[in-house]
């Protein structure tokens, strides 16, 4: 399956400063430039650590940023709970390669 993609951050990081700190109005994409006029909606970042939840038609299957990812023990006992086969063959039906992306985070999780 798709190991987790890169989100790739708005604006250039600055170089002077170990690329910790980023340099607003210059923007690291011409996509992200052309949209600067437009209305954009901020929220907080989450420090979680990535998940993927991966149907194949028959089964889901969880990991992480990559396949040998270590996923908590509790997050991925909530991630059966929540995505189980029923739910995804209604989602999905039963043709399978179906990838989604998200975070997941809470006591436990990046020292959180």
């Amino acid at each position: 399956m798709n190991t987790y993609h890169k989100i790739q951050t708005v604006f250039k990081r600055d170089p002077d400063n170990n690329y910790k700190t980023l340099l607003e109005g210059q923007f690291s994409r011409p996509e992200f430039e052309y949209l600067a006029d437009c209305v954009w909606v901020f929220t907080e970042k989450v420090d979680g650590t990535n998940i993927r939840v991966m149907w194949d038609g028959v089964k889901v299957i969880f990991g992480g940023k990559t396949d040998n990812a270590q996923l908590h023990a509790q997050l991925v006992q909530h991630l059966r709970d929540t995505f189980t086969e029923d739910l995804m063959m209604e989602a999905f039906g039963a043709e399978g390669n179906v990838c989604l992306y998200g975070e997941g985070y809470g006591a436990g999780i990046q020292k959180g």
